[in-house]
């Protein structure tokens, strides 16, 4: 994945983001909070449904209705059940279980891994 860049509304006007930078997003009733990978935070004016469009197909995954999470970032995933991933920040976030399968397969393909027969 090469770079990728968003601009997005905030309270001091339009930004621009990369996207690599992002360790995650947060929802926060009408708005978005982004962690990046140096723990600084920004507060968009969008909602997490608005970032995860902007962010489709670039590495990242709604785990459920609170976190959109750029998957690089994921450093440990609890195969038993995968009810939770642990970020490179040590931050657990609990993935829906509806979305187990859906997480694996795109972990494959941020990370471009292959089943060994």
């Amino acid at each position: 994945m090469g770079t990728y860049n968003i601009y997005v509304p905030t309270e001091k006007g339009k930004m621009k983001i990369e996207s690599s930078q992002i360790l995650y997003i947060e929802a926060s009733l009408n708005l978005s909070r982004v962690t990046f990978i140096n723990n600084e935070r920004l507060e968009l004016l969008l909602t997490i449904g608005e970032v995860e469009h902007l962010l489709f197909n670039h590495g990242f995954f709604r785990f459920n209705n609170k976190y959109l999470v750029n998957l690089k970032y994921v450093e440990v995933v609890f195969p038993s059940d995968a009810s939770k991933v642990v970020l490179e920040n040590g931050k657990e976030i609990f993935v829906n279980h509806n979305k187990k399968d859906e997480l694996f397969e795109s972990l494959k393909q941020v990370y471009e891994l292959h089943e060994i027969a």
